[in-house]
């Protein structure tokens, strides 16, 4: 199948990154919204985001992933480059520490959004990329030609988070929304994926952005 790109967002240039093993979609999935405030070749630090939430999470451990509530109340004040936070390879052992205090911050305030394929599609024709938390499917994990088929039953107890960051149309006038992953290079067509917009009508739960 071949989609015909409408609209790309800057995000969409940019090189696949990776989360590795660790539960930290969220703030990649941040990093992506905030990333037209941060200098021109500069990417921001998921980290950041997902070690501010962890201090804010009662009890939390590691790999226990952080609340798309939290991430969002970090990701509002902004985030440091990559150069000045970098993503870790590993889950910090806790307690977390606060982040350092006099990092340069680039951002908005964000917040949660309607999450329905018009006002997706909506937000990205006024140049805002949007964030999506969705259940997966097993196609998800294998775009065919860098499309993500429909598929109706989701798997058990799989959520992710990513980012859009374009629109597009198949031959036949169908939307597709192009996503940005944070599974690195080898997912999708170099880390990206055309959404089908039934998929994002029938497994998309929230909507973030700002």
């Amino acid at each position: 199948m071949i989609i015909k790109e409408e609209i790309a967002l800057p995000q969409a240039n940019n090189a696949a990154r990776d989360q590795g093993q660790r539960p930290t979609c969220i703030a990649f999935a941040l990093s992506e919204l905030n990333l037209r405030f941060a200098p021109q070749s500069e990417v921001l630090s998921p980290e950041y985001v997902y070690q501010g939430a962890a201090t804010l999470t009662s009890n939390w451990a590691s790999g226990d992933g952080v609340s798309l509530g939290l991430a969002l109340q970090v990701a509002s004040f902004g985030q440091p480059t990559e150069q000045d936070f970098p993503y870790q390879a590993t889950e910090p052992s806790p307690p977390v520490s606060l982040p350092p205090v006099g990092l340069r911050l680039y951002g908005r305030a964000l917040d949660l959004l309607p999450h329905d394929p018009d006002s997706i599609a909506d937000a990205i024709r006024r140049n805002l990329p949007v964030g999506i938390g969705m259940r997966l499917t097993q196609s998800f994990f294998i775009p065919a030609s860098g499309v993500v088929t429909f598929e109706q039953l989701p798997l058990p107890n799989a959520l992710h988070a990513v980012a859009v960051v374009g629109l597009g149309r198949a031959d036949d006038g169908a939307p597709y929304f192009r996503i940005r992953n944070s599974w690195g290079d080898k997912w999708g067509a170099h880390g990206q994926a055309w959404l089908p917009e039934i998929y994002i009508r029938e497994h998309v739960i929230c909507a973030f952005g700002g």
